[in-house]
């Protein structure tokens, strides 16, 4: 199975991102200090992006956890 590394922008904990995992998915980051969201950019070049706060509190939005 393959995956990129990826760092999150908040704290540098490093991501392994899956191959199934697509541009636009949300992901948070593994480190239990930060748990910030994170949303997949592009996959190449692989870019992620933090998600606001408010786009975080949608019920229907379910994030892939690492933790």
């Amino acid at each position: 199975m393959s995956f990129e590394i990826v760092v999150c922008p908040v704290c540098k904990q490093k991501l392994g991102l899956q191959a199934y995992v697509l541009p636009g998915d949300d992901l948070v980051c593994a480190n239990q200090h930060c748990g910030t969201t994170l949303r997949v950019e592009s996959r190449r070049p692989t870019r992620i992006a933090i998600v606001p706060l408010e786009e975080t509190y949608n019920a229907d939005s379910r994030p892939e956890s690492y933790g």
